[in-house]
């Protein structure tokens, strides 16, 4: 049976992890400090647990982005990101964060990026986490915002920049209205994951597939749609599922109606990520946990979960076989024993 310590101690992957929602709260009370800042006002960081809507969640941000405008502030949450998740032997992460918010200084995206990446950098030589980074562009943003940022990316050449998402609000952008810029990043060699499905439609999560998309943050809409369901399971698009997140936004109502069941059964492929560590006071260990709780998750599941997640990364082949001999290596003694019970 899946347990908090075991599953802790279990090699993860997180591939759906936001950098600006994920510092911890020590972290957040350091900037804030340094930046004379009210610490009082930290306490809105962190999300009701049930939100009216998504709206109400992304309020939090308007807490923590104003912290996050230096280079020394992003190096520091980034660092303190990655030492974090190493605590719960999360061997490979992808960290996703959106450039054109940390701009309230003027610094350049290569300013913002090189910061994040020097945070990164540093804590990898301390911590055994494999990290690359996701750009996010923001579905509110004009379109030459975003074809700036992704002629940006494209300028800087750097490998641990592996793939490119937009984020935002679906029902107000729609993703045709940002089709030109999703094909300006997949032309420069980015590859796709959309955040769609998280409070839309399941036809937004087949419309982020036909745009290029390979992975879709959230896509929980879908379970409301057979041939949707079938679609992604039939075209090998990998849902990033975000449990807590997804149930504090009222996208689902309660953990007796979590999918995760239903795709299982239907084929769909899934992993299972944070969304945001602070904002939605959770960790992947704690997402596994309550999976095993409401949804009868078992070893061999988790570990199908997490060879899912290396299957579908933006990482480099050598990187993915490397990962999935740790994965099955770590977790074919629990799944044997199990089996025996």
């Amino acid at each position: 049976m899946l347990d908090k310590e075991r599953i802790k101690a279990l090699p993860k992957i997180e591939l759906h992890c936001h950098l600006d929602g994920s510092i911890p709260i020590a972290t957040l009370e350091k900037l804030a400090k340094k930046e004379n800042l009210p610490l009082e006002q930290l306490q809105k960081a962190v999300a009701p647990k049930k939100c009216l809507d998504l709206k109400e969640y992304l309020e939090s941000f308007d807490i923590i982005l104003p912290l996050l405008q230096s280079e020394e502030n992003l190096s520091i949450a980034a660092y303190d990101l990655i030492e974090q998740v190493s605590k719960e032997n999360i061997c490979y992460i992808e960290i996703r964060f959106a450039p054109l918010l940390h701009q309230q200084n003027n610094l350049s995206i290569g300013q913002i990026i090189s910061a994040v990446l020097q945070g990164i950098y540093a804590a990898q030589k301390k911590f055994d986490v494999h990290a690359n980074l996701l750009i996010s562009a923001m579905r509110h943003h004009t379109e030459k915002q975003n074809f700036d940022l992704i002629t940006g990316i494209k300028n800087l050449n750097i490998a641990a920049i592996v793939g490119f998402d937009f984020a935002g609000d679906e029902q107000q952008v729609s993703n045709q209205e940002i089709k030109q810029s999703v094909l300006l990043a997949i032309n420069s060699g980015l590859k796709l994951t959309l955040h769609s499905g998280e409070c839309g439609c399941a036809q937004n999560v087949i419309e982020a597939i036909h745009l290029g998309a390979t992975r879709i943050g959230h896509g929980i809409a879908i379970k409301d749609s057979l041939p949707a369901m079938q679609y992604c399971a039939d075209n090998n698009i990998l849902l990033e599922l975000c449990p807590t997140s997804n149930i504090q936004t009222n996208a689902i109502r309660n953990w007796q109606d979590y999918p995760l069941r239903l795709f299982l059964e239907n084929g769909v492929k899934c992993c299972i990520n944070t969304d945001n560590r602070t904002v939605s006071q959770t960790t992947l260990t704690d997402e596994y946990l309550l999976l095993a709780k409401h949804c009868s998750l078992n070893f061999s599941e988790m570990m199908q979960l997490n060879l899912n997640a290396v299957n579908g990364c933006f990482a480099k082949e050598e990187v993915k076989l490397q990962l999935i001999h740790k994965i099955k290596q770590s977790y074919d003694q629990y799944i044997k024993k199990s089996d025996l019970l």
